[in-house]
């Protein structure tokens, strides 16, 4: 079955992020890390074009229209003014100093909604493939509570996890809570690993490979997005969240390669 148009066009706008590009350029800047006040958040902003209007506008574009936002609004105008005066000493404004600290903060907070959304995009695909009647909610202050996407009363929060062996922590007690694991794999370490005879335990790490194969889909630029058995899992068990839980905990066991 082909992509839902929603779904197709936004992979096609992910594939155009110049992941490296931005890792390189960012990986160093790491000065505007504190909490930001509610006025210089930038959830509002990216769920309105990328959920709601569907303008899924470059990095740049966007940032460019959100930093303009902020010095045209008198409360998130002075909200930066505080921020700025309270963290830092030195003459912030001098060569984009500040500017860019800001923008490197921001744009992590940007590609990690963007994966949230892949979920919900996906989802909605999934979904109506499967013909049933569910919706899928994610917006700003659903995001603030920690909650990435809901479903009825299922609240969904997605969770980055590495290869070293992990536990999904910091899980909420509430009961209709499930936290879904989104793999940040070194995928070719792990190939090595896998492929290498001197590895004690080559089965293990091909069994990692062959699970992320099966629930997660890397784009050509590099993205990692949610394949459709993941989202499958997720609604054929959503009517009962302790099965849903179960499933996935299973499916994070295997990623982590461990024996079944």
């Amino acid at each position: 079955m082909k992509l839902s148009e929603n779904l197709e066009k936004f992979r096609k706008f992910l594939e155009t992020i110049p992941l490296e590009k931005y890792r390189e350029e960012f990986k160093n800047v790491k000065w505007v890390e504190q909490d930001l006040p509610n006025e210089l958040l930038p959830i509002d902003s990216i769920f309105k074009y990328y959920w709601e209007d569907k303008n899924f506008l470059s990095f740049e574009e966007w940032f460019e229209i959100f930093w303009d936002n902020i010095h045209r609004n008198e409360k998130s105008k002075e909200a930066l003014k505080k921020f700025k005066s309270y963290y830092f000493n030195k003459s912030i404004d001098e060569n984009g100093w500040f500017k860019r600290g800001f923008k490197a903060r921001i744009y992590r907070t940007w590609i990690s909604v963007l994966t949230q959304l892949d979920f919900c995009y996906t989802f909605e695909y999934v979904n109506s493939k499967l013909n049933k009647s569910l919706t899928i909610d994610c917006d700003a202050e659903l995001d603030l509570k920690g909650i990435d996407a809901r479903v009825n009363n299922v609240e969904f929060q997605i969770k980055k996890i590495s290869h070293r062996k992990e536990a999904i922590r910091g899980a909420s007690k509430r009961k209709n809570f499930v936290q879904v694991p989104y793999a940040v794999f070194d995928i070719r370490q792990i190939e090595e690993k896998a492929n290498n005879p001197r590895t004690r335990n080559r089965e293990k790490y091909q069994n990692m490979l062959d699970t992320f194969h099966r629930y997660f889909e890397i784009l050509k630029n590099g993205f990692v997005v949610f394949s459709e058995e993941y989202l499958t899992l997720v609604i054929e068990n959503i009517d009962d969240v302790e099965k849903l839980r179960k499933e996935i905990q299973q499916l994070h066991r295997k990623l982590m390669g461990e024996p079944q």
